[in-house]
């Protein structure tokens, strides 16, 4: 039986969501999403227009999520958390994460998800290092250079991590290793930046 139209968009939205958290973008389907609606599928049909805008939409939901796992407080350093939350997205938000972030090798799906990942999660992330004490007197470009350099590092353990292969590391050995790896990145970009000033 169709869904009313009122409040159609949102059931089909959400639905289509679960499906791909609990059970991964690659299962998600007119068949399945009206599976998981109890309905036919000419309503999925005739609602959901086109499958990169309901794929853009489920990834600014993943996102969201994954910006709740790097904002939420667990230490008393913000940078840290940001780290820390990637790779616990990671390990316990697993279907998610590919759907972001596929296998991490690369292609046009991965691209597209760090442009959106740049886009929505980025400008969050900024300010709350700009609110971190660590990080007073560093500039817009520096923060933006730290955060990337941290990113391509906490990312590809984050891989590892949801593929099962550093399961051997504890959640203390994970967090020395972000601490250690952040520190460096960190005094190193302020380190860069003193030596450019001396070179002029």
């Amino acid at each position: 039986m169709p869904l009313k139209s009122s409040f159609a968009k949102d059931a089909f939205i959400d639905a289509a969501f679960k499906i791909a958290r609990t059970k991964g973008w690659n299962n998600l389907s007119a068949r399945s999403l009206a599976k998981e609606l109890n309905c036919s599928t000419m309503p999925i049909y005739s609602h959901i227009k086109s499958m990169k805008l309901l794929e853009k939409e489920l990834k600014k939901r993943a996102i969201n999520i994954l910006l709740t796992y790097q904002t939420t407080k667990r230490t008393e350093q913000a940078f840290f958390d940001m780290g820390l939350g990637y790779v616990l997205f990671a390990k316990q938000e697993k279907n998610l994460f590919r759907f972001l972030f596929g296998s991490g090798t690369g292609g046009e799906k991965y691209r597209n998800s760090r442009s959106i990942l740049k886009e929505f999660a980025f400008k969050t992330l900024i300010q709350k290092m700009r609110d971190d004490p660590i990080f007073e007197g560093v500039d817009e470009k520096s923060l933006n250079n730290i955060l990337t350099k941290m990113w391509i590092f906490v990312h590809g353990l984050a891989v590892l991590i949801n593929n099962n292969a550093f399961a051997s590391a504890s959640d203390d050995d994970l967090q020395a290793l972000l601490k250690e790896t952040g520190r460096f990145i960190v005094k190193g970009e302020k380190s860069k930046n003193e030596m450019d000033k001396k070179s002029f």
